[in-house]
């Protein structure tokens, strides 16, 4: 009997633990920072929602994309990365991003 009290004072300390874990920041709201078009964040925002609200691209216009600019790997030197993956941030217009583990990237 005690076992089965403590079981279920266990499970309802751990759903309360969770419920709260949904609950925003102190003085941060639930709209992502993404509202503006910047990805500030790995995952775009502080809670990780990974969305954004520009809708210039649509399944209507998809096929009229054109590239609009290209990153040459050849003009990091020399030394050959062999680790160049990364998620960059799009801030107030800036692009940012990691050129493998030892270099940085504005454009």
């Amino acid at each position: 009997m005690k076992r089965t009290v403590f079981g279920l004072a266990a499970a309802v300390a751990s759903l309360a633990v969770l419920a709260t874990l949904d609950r925003p920041i102190a003085g941060q709201g639930y709209m992502p920072s993404t509202k503006n078009g910047d990805w500030t964040h790995y995952t775009a925002d502080v809670r990780g929602t990974k969305y954004s609200p520009l809708d210039q691209v649509t399944a209507a216009n998809f096929n009229q994309l054109e590239v609009a600019w290209r990153f040459k790997t050849g003009n990091l030197g020399t030394r050959p990365e062999y680790k160049l993956e990364g998620t960059p941030l799009a801030i107030r217009g800036t692009l940012y991003t990691t050129a493998g583990t030892r270099r940085s990237v504005i454009a």
